[in-house]
């Protein structure tokens, strides 16, 4: 015959639960007592129970008072007794609500809201999207996926982080993926493009795998892995590199600038040459493109040694005395 501890047949209820359950066991059993000790003076239950409270909770309303010796030392048993037991509730109440807050800035709190749109990914596209979707549509429900971020970067607003990453199921249904209505992966532009996009796909499968029906947008690097994205159920597609390249070639179609040219007014397009500062000296190329990207700049070439090198190898160094061609301002 098989034991089973004792132990493992009792249900452990949390602290709290445990801890409401003394309190009211506490208040009744007084309120009883003083009601069975002074009936007179606490005619029913209720009025003991009321008395049990305010005594306990060292409120002292004083509406009701013991008026014989036996009553006034129940009344000392319960404030030495209770007022402990309050304290200590309120003291977890407090905890509890820090924790969640904590909870919420770290990430580890799961979304229960409905209606909402989950995005991939934190960075200047995304940072822009939310900002812009925050602003028009305030009382949309924005859920933010990232692994990289330690805290909450837009805690004052009604953004819900979740923290992890999105190829995994347990945090997606953190972000309660089931009940999602739109769905935006970006890629980490930090990353090698072949490996991004195949996070982006991965993240999409997962999704998919959780909620099929939701509409799915995903931003892709490679041509080759365009397929694939679509094969694993992608709604809609974002080459940033095929805009990017048709963006600067018809900039350039339109012209260029030259050595003695600072800046090119082209329908509205502008093209200038940007000095490089000294703390971008000596950065490769696509590590600077990347750095100034999340700053707003579109980097599409250098100047170097009087040479004009448009999208310049990713390794390539920029130097001191180099300049960066760039759109717009």
């Amino acid at each position: 015959m098989i034991r089973i501890p004792f132990s493992t047949t009792v249900p452990r209820f949390p602290r709290f639960i445990r801890l409401l359950s003394i309190i009211g066991l506490f208040l009744l059993s007084f309120g009883i007592l003083i009601h069975l000790v002074e009936p007179n003076t606490f005619p029913t239950l209720l009025d003991g129970i009321w008395w049990a409270i305010v005594t306990m909770s060292t409120v002292g309303y004083g509406d009701y008072t013991p008026v014989t010796n036996l009553g006034k030392i129940i009344g000392i048993v319960l404030i030495l007794s209770g007022a402990g037991l309050i304290t200590s509730y309120f003291a977890h109440i407090a905890k509890m609500s820090i924790s969640t807050e904590q909870q919420f800035l770290t990430g580890k709190k799961d979304f229960n809201g409905g209606g909402h749109i989950i995005i991939v990914g934190w960075n200047g596209r995304s940072k822009r999207i939310i900002e812009n979707i925050h602003d028009t549509l305030h009382r949309q429900s924005i859920v933010l996926i990232d692994d990289t971020l330690q805290k909450h970067p837009l805690p004052r607003t009604n953004i819900h982080f979740v923290h992890g990453k999105a190829t995994l199921d347990s945090v997606l249904k953190k972000a309660n993926i089931k009940q999602a209505i739109r769905v935006l992966i970006t890629a980490d532009l930090n990353q090698d493009e072949l490996q991004t996009d195949m996070f982006s796909i991965l993240s999409l499968l997962a999704v998919k795998g959780l909620n099929p029906d939701v509409y799915c947008l995903v931003e892709i690097l490679t041509q080759e892995q365009k397929e694939n994205a679509l094969r694993a159920g992608a709604d809609g597609i974002v080459e940033t590199n095929k805009f990017a390249s048709e963006y600067m070639q018809e900039a350039l179609s339109k012209g260029i600038v030259g050595e003695d040219e600072e800046q090119n007014e082209m329908k509205g397009l502008k093209i200038k040459q940007l000095p490089i500062q000294a703390d971008w000296a000596e950065k490769t190329f696509k590590h600077l493109s990347i750095e100034l990207f999340e700053q707003n700049i579109w980097v599409i070439g250098i100047i170097s040694g009087g040479e004009t090198f448009i999208k310049p190898p990713a390794d390539t160094i920029v130097h001191r005395h180099d300049a960066l061609l760039i759109l717009g301002d």
